[in-house]
Protein backbone atom coordinates (compact mmCIF):
# COMPACT_ATOMS: atom_id res chain seq x y z
CA UNK A 1 0.00 0.00 0.00
CA UNK A 2 0.99 3.53 -0.94
CA UNK A 3 2.17 5.76 1.47
CA UNK A 4 0.33 8.93 2.01
CA UNK A 5 1.93 12.20 1.25
CA UNK A 6 3.73 13.90 4.14
CA UNK A 7 1.53 17.29 3.55
CA UNK A 8 -1.78 14.77 3.80
CA UNK A 9 -0.32 13.84 7.82
CA UNK A 10 -1.57 15.66 10.54
CA UNK A 11 -0.25 15.09 14.11
CA UNK A 12 -2.10 15.22 16.87
CA UNK A 13 -1.64 18.55 18.11
CA UNK A 14 -1.70 20.02 14.23
CA UNK A 15 -5.52 18.45 14.46
CA UNK A 16 -6.80 20.29 17.36
CA UNK A 17 -5.50 23.39 15.97
CA UNK A 18 -6.64 23.03 12.72
CA UNK A 19 -10.42 21.97 14.61
CA UNK A 20 -9.92 24.33 17.47
CA UNK A 21 -10.16 21.53 20.11
CA UNK A 22 -8.07 20.51 22.63
CA UNK A 23 -5.36 17.68 22.02
CA UNK A 24 -7.34 15.28 24.43
CA UNK A 25 -10.79 16.25 22.48
CA UNK A 26 -8.95 15.14 19.17
CA UNK A 27 -7.19 11.94 20.87
CA UNK A 28 -10.61 10.80 22.34
CA UNK A 29 -12.50 11.14 18.61
CA UNK A 30 -9.45 9.02 17.15
CA UNK A 31 -9.98 6.75 19.91
CA UNK A 32 -13.46 6.39 19.35
CA UNK A 33 -13.38 6.22 15.95
CA UNK A 34 -14.73 9.45 14.66
CA UNK A 35 -10.96 10.76 12.85
CA UNK A 36 -9.44 8.10 10.54
CA UNK A 37 -6.12 7.78 11.96
CA UNK A 38 -3.48 5.51 12.84
CA UNK A 39 -0.72 4.76 15.73
CA UNK A 40 3.01 4.57 14.59
CA UNK A 41 5.42 2.00 16.11
CA UNK A 42 6.33 4.84 18.56
CA UNK A 43 3.26 5.39 19.66
CA UNK A 44 2.17 8.76 18.39
CA UNK A 45 -1.18 9.16 16.50
CA UNK A 46 -1.28 10.34 12.80
CA UNK A 47 -4.13 11.73 11.29
CA UNK A 48 -5.55 11.97 8.12
CA UNK A 49 -5.62 15.61 7.12
CA UNK A 50 -9.02 14.57 4.80
CA UNK A 51 -10.90 13.04 7.65
CA UNK A 52 -9.95 16.43 9.64
CA UNK A 53 -11.39 18.60 6.80
CA UNK A 54 -14.43 16.54 6.40
CA UNK A 55 -15.12 18.01 9.98
CA UNK A 56 -13.72 21.15 8.89
CA UNK A 57 -16.52 24.33 8.71
CA UNK A 58 -16.46 25.44 4.76
CA UNK A 59 -17.65 28.35 3.30
CA UNK A 60 -21.06 29.65 1.60
CA UNK A 61 -19.46 28.67 -1.72
CA UNK A 62 -18.85 25.08 -0.11
CA UNK A 63 -15.14 25.13 0.18
CA UNK A 64 -13.05 24.88 2.88
CA UNK A 65 -12.00 27.53 4.43
CA UNK A 66 -8.38 27.67 3.71
CA UNK A 67 -8.15 31.37 5.40
CA UNK A 68 -5.87 30.87 8.47
CA UNK A 69 -8.30 30.71 11.15
CA UNK A 70 -8.15 33.73 14.05
CA UNK A 71 -5.67 33.82 16.61
CA UNK A 72 -7.15 32.66 19.56
CA UNK A 73 -6.36 34.95 22.73
CA UNK A 74 -7.35 35.43 26.16
CA UNK A 75 -6.15 38.51 28.21
CA UNK A 76 -6.00 37.82 32.39
CA UNK A 77 -6.19 41.65 32.79
CA UNK A 78 -8.17 43.80 35.67
CA UNK A 79 -7.62 47.69 34.74
CA UNK A 80 -10.23 48.53 31.97
CA UNK A 81 -7.53 50.89 30.94
CA UNK A 82 -5.14 48.45 29.89
CA UNK A 83 -7.99 45.88 28.72
CA UNK A 84 -9.34 48.61 25.99
CA UNK A 85 -5.33 49.86 24.85
CA UNK A 86 -4.96 46.14 24.55
CA UNK A 87 -8.10 45.65 22.03
CA UNK A 88 -7.12 48.73 20.05
CA UNK A 89 -3.56 46.90 19.75
CA UNK A 90 -4.69 43.79 18.21
CA UNK A 91 -7.01 45.69 15.61
CA UNK A 92 -3.97 46.35 13.79
CA UNK A 93 -2.56 42.87 13.30
CA UNK A 94 -2.88 42.05 9.74
CA UNK A 95 -4.02 38.71 10.45
CA UNK A 96 -7.47 38.15 12.26
CA UNK A 97 -7.48 38.17 16.25
CA UNK A 98 -10.18 36.86 18.67
CA UNK A 99 -9.93 37.84 22.42
CA UNK A 100 -11.78 37.06 25.33
CA UNK A 101 -11.06 39.09 28.40
CA UNK A 102 -10.68 37.34 31.86
CA UNK A 103 -10.55 40.45 34.79
CA UNK A 104 -8.84 37.83 37.07
CA UNK A 105 -6.66 34.52 37.10
CA UNK A 106 -9.90 32.75 38.15
CA UNK A 107 -11.69 33.36 35.04
CA UNK A 108 -8.38 33.25 33.23
CA UNK A 109 -8.79 29.52 34.36
CA UNK A 110 -12.52 28.81 33.46
CA UNK A 111 -12.49 30.67 30.16
CA UNK A 112 -8.94 29.01 29.32
CA UNK A 113 -10.38 25.38 29.64
CA UNK A 114 -13.75 26.65 27.92
CA UNK A 115 -11.79 28.25 24.81
CA UNK A 116 -8.81 26.70 24.28
CA UNK A 117 -6.39 29.87 23.68
CA UNK A 118 -3.13 30.06 21.59
CA UNK A 119 -2.11 32.23 23.60
CA UNK A 120 -2.66 33.90 27.55
CA UNK A 121 -1.74 37.21 27.75
CA UNK A 122 -1.62 38.17 31.70
CA UNK A 123 -0.99 40.87 33.76
CA UNK A 124 0.88 39.95 37.30
CA UNK A 125 -1.09 42.12 39.96
CA UNK A 126 -4.72 40.68 40.27
CA UNK A 127 -6.76 39.21 43.18
CA UNK A 128 -7.94 36.61 43.89
CA UNK A 129 -5.51 34.95 41.53
CA UNK A 130 -2.56 36.90 40.42
CA UNK A 131 -0.74 36.12 36.99
CA UNK A 132 2.06 34.15 38.96
CA UNK A 133 -0.47 32.16 40.09
CA UNK A 134 -2.12 31.25 36.52
CA UNK A 135 1.05 31.18 34.82
CA UNK A 136 1.97 27.97 37.38
CA UNK A 137 -1.71 26.72 36.86
CA UNK A 138 -1.08 26.06 33.09
CA UNK A 139 2.51 24.77 33.46
CA UNK A 140 1.53 21.84 36.25
CA UNK A 141 -1.27 20.98 33.34
CA UNK A 142 0.43 18.73 30.09
CA UNK A 143 -2.71 19.69 28.63
CA UNK A 144 -2.25 23.13 28.24
CA UNK A 145 1.43 22.51 27.26
CA UNK A 146 0.75 23.75 24.03
CA UNK A 147 -0.82 27.57 24.82
CA UNK A 148 2.02 30.34 24.56
CA UNK A 149 2.24 32.37 27.96
CA UNK A 150 3.12 36.33 27.45
CA UNK A 151 3.21 39.05 30.86
CA UNK A 152 2.73 41.76 30.44
CA UNK A 153 3.40 44.10 33.52
CA UNK A 154 4.83 47.14 35.10
CA UNK A 155 7.79 45.47 36.41
CA UNK A 156 10.96 45.27 34.33
CA UNK A 157 11.38 41.70 33.09
CA UNK A 158 14.50 41.33 35.33
CA UNK A 159 12.57 42.17 38.45
CA UNK A 160 8.91 40.34 37.30
CA UNK A 161 11.69 36.76 37.07
CA UNK A 162 13.42 37.97 40.20
CA UNK A 163 12.32 35.50 42.55
CA UNK A 164 12.36 32.77 40.07
CA UNK A 165 8.33 32.29 40.08
CA UNK A 166 8.20 32.74 36.31
CA UNK A 167 9.54 29.32 34.10
CA UNK A 168 12.09 30.56 31.62
CA UNK A 169 9.81 29.72 28.15
CA UNK A 170 7.24 32.51 29.52
CA UNK A 171 7.86 35.90 27.18
CA UNK A 172 7.62 39.09 29.82
CA UNK A 173 7.08 42.73 28.03
CA UNK A 174 7.13 45.59 30.05
CA UNK A 175 3.95 47.78 30.05
CA UNK A 176 3.38 50.36 28.29
CA UNK A 177 3.59 47.83 25.61
CA UNK A 178 5.18 49.02 22.76
CA UNK A 179 2.60 48.43 19.86
CA UNK A 180 5.26 46.50 16.92
CA UNK A 181 6.74 44.51 19.84
CA UNK A 182 3.47 43.11 20.40
CA UNK A 183 2.11 42.98 17.09
CA UNK A 184 5.25 41.37 15.71
CA UNK A 185 4.46 38.81 18.66
CA UNK A 186 0.79 37.83 17.75
CA UNK A 187 1.83 37.75 14.23
CA UNK A 188 4.96 35.54 14.52
CA UNK A 189 2.94 33.17 16.75
CA UNK A 190 -0.17 33.17 13.83
CA UNK A 191 2.28 32.31 11.25
CA UNK A 192 4.03 29.65 13.65
CA UNK A 193 0.52 28.61 14.06
CA UNK A 194 -0.41 28.09 10.56
CA UNK A 195 2.96 26.23 9.88
CA UNK A 196 1.51 23.78 12.54
CA UNK A 197 4.96 24.10 14.14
Amino acid sequence: MAMPETSDILTTQQAARLLGLSTTTVQKMVANGELDAWVTSGGHRRIYRSAVEKMMPTRPDGQYANAPRALRVLLAEDDALQVAYFETLVKRCSHPVSLVVATDGSQALIQIERQRPDVVVTDLMMRPIDGYQLVRALASEPEYSSIDMLVVTAKTPENARADGLLPPWVTVYQKPIQVERLIGYLEALSARIARGA
